[in-house]
């Protein structure tokens, strides 16, 4: 995959600790997808205390 501005700033300056969690997670999910793979993304709860629901 490309890697647009977002992914190669993240991968510039995210490296520690729970920053590196974060870039480790992205890699996977990258992964998952290139395998086919798919993910179902929900929203709930906290939209109704932003006044969004």
């Amino acid at each position: 995959m490309n890697k647009g501005p977002v992914s190669k700033f993240i991968a510039h300056h995210y490296r520690h600790f729970n920053s590196a969690a974060l870039v480790d997670a992205a890699k996977g999910y990258e992964q998952h997808l290139l395998e086919g793979g798919k993910m179902m993304i929900t929203l709930a709860g906290a939209m109704s205390t932003a006044e969004l629901g």
